[in-house]
């Protein structure tokens, strides 16, 4: 079952999109935003992140929260302002599936052997599954990444808004 959105993005903030559900907060991402995206947000109480001035009549007609970014290709600086505004901790929680956004469920780690390639079953650990789409996660070599991603943010957070986590 998917999670109702806290937040709705266009196609080209999906990686601010992606960063906000590894901190907890599902976030819907699609391609052109429509009126039934608005509408769909205004019944569920979800708040459109855009760049955008074009819908700003709609979502007032509608109730509908919006933020306004900047247009620029500086997607950390983006994602610090959304922090900033909506008072939102990075911290990665990894609690909802990235891709349907369905709550993640931990799974031991015998019951992902052979779903998944086996030197990641062997290193792997804290594997969770994705009850709605199949999707298997566990803490890897990509948490490191992952990892030295979120110092960057943090960091930029921080010369931005002078904003310590």
């Amino acid at each position: 079952m998917e999670t109702s959105p806290r937040f709705l993005t266009q196609w080209h903030l999906q990686k601010i999109a992606r960063w906000l559900t590894l901190f907890g907060y599902p976030t819907r991402v699609v391609k052109e935003l429509t009126k039934e995206d608005i509408a769909f947000c205004a019944a569920k109480r979800c708040t459109v992140l855009t760049t955008s001035r074009r819908w700003e009549n709609t979502f007032k007609n509608l109730k509908v929260d919006y933020f306004l970014l900047p247009n620029t290709e500086d997607w950390i600086t983006q994602l610090c302002m959304v922090l900033r505004h909506f008072n939102i901790q990075p911290e990665l929680k990894l609690n909802y599936c990235p891709h349907c956004l369905s709550p993640l469920k931990p799974v031991p780690k015998e019951e992902v052997f052979g779903k998944i390639p086996y030197p990641s079953y062997k290193c792997g650990k804290n594997f969770t599954l994705c009850p709605q789409c199949g999707q298997i996660y566990w803490q890897g070599g990509h948490t490191k990444l992952m990892d030295k991603t979120l110092k960057r943010i943090k960091k930029r957070c921080k010369e931005l808004f002078k904003q310590t986590f």
